[in-house]
């Protein structure tokens, strides 16, 4: 499972990336965050309670709506093949039950999709595309850290002069 040891590694991606790639560094915070959430469920999924994650929401393709009351009693292998593979970052708030004003998703999406560069960047001198991408990825940051307080705090997540880390 999660071993905050070496998941230090993604952390120290983001890190590094963050100083000349702020725009891919943020990309890499958003996958790190759905990546945690994905193995907290998996790792906890038998032992939460219906105050921490909703059990009837359904994910997946049409067609392929499966629950995670219906899924949690799997062993790991079906767990991940039938659940976790087909859960997006927003099927994951939904199960999480994060509040609308509170997701991810929608800036996570508009990063991914190339929608802010497309509105906001496009055209831009560097200075100011990359002041933009820096604000993007304090945003990511923030998601990241405010996710792992709430969602997994056995592996919470610090920001620490400017760099990530698995708080002690």
């Amino acid at each position: 499972m999660l071993d905050p040891d070496e998941e230090q590694r993604s952390l120290d991606a983001i890190n590094q990336l963050e100083k000349e790639y702020p725009y891919a560094a943020s990309m890499l915070a958003y996958l790190v965050l759905e990546l945690f959430l994905k193995l907290y469920l998996l790792q906890s999924r038998k032992k939460l309670t219906a105050e921490k994650v909703s059990f009837d929401t359904k994910v997946g393709r049409q067609g392929m709506d499966l629950s995670l009351g219906d899924a949690k009693n799997l062993d790991d292998e079906p767990f991940i093949r039938s659940f976790l593979a087909n859960c997006t970052l927003g099927d994951l708030e939904n199960v999480y039950r994060i509040p609308n004003d509170k997701r991810y998703s929608q800036d996570r999406n508009n990063l991914f999709h190339a929608n802010l560069y497309l509105a906001n960047q496009l055209g831009s001198g560097y200075e100011s595309r990359d002041a933009q991408n820096r604000e993007y990825l304090k945003t990511a940051k923030k998601h990241l850290v405010e996710a792992s307080e709430i969602h997994f705090p056995e592996w919470t997540i610090i920001e620490s002069q400017g760099e990530l880390r698995f708080k002690d």
